[in-house]
């Protein structure tokens, strides 16, 4: 579970991050970054119903995602805003895939500090 200094809860910073961030993807994993002038980042998470109809496949990869950005927080290197979504695949993904594809969304965006 992420601290709740690390969340992204209201509704007005999705939008605010929707609206004003630079976009991200990498295979099923999309993400909407915007630098927020904190000293923490924050991470929210959207995954929606055109990812899955059943709440167990979205609750499911919510608790993956959650742990995979609680992994990776250390080394994200600027304090952002960020909004991390998922796309519809025929299977659902593994933890893995998952992971992998979120690391090298974070590299594309030059996020992570070596």
């Amino acid at each position: 579970m992420l601290f709740r200094e690390n969340r992204l809860i209201l509704g007005r910073d999705f939008n605010v991050a929707y609206r004003e961030g630079r976009f991200l993807s990498s295979g099923n994993i999309s993400l909407k970054v915007r630098e927020n002038g904190l000293e923490k980042t924050r991470i929210g998470f959207s995954i929606g119903l055109n990812f899955s109809n059943k709440a167990v496949d979205r609750n499911k990869a919510k608790r993956w995602l959650r742990e995979i950005a609680k992994k990776q927080l250390k080394n994200i290197g600027k304090s952002v805003d960020m909004v991390v979504m998922l796309k519809k695949e025929p299977t659902f993904p593994t933890y893995q895939a998952l992971e992998s594809n979120f690391q090298k969304a974070l590299s594309r965006g030059d996020l992570i500090i070596k």
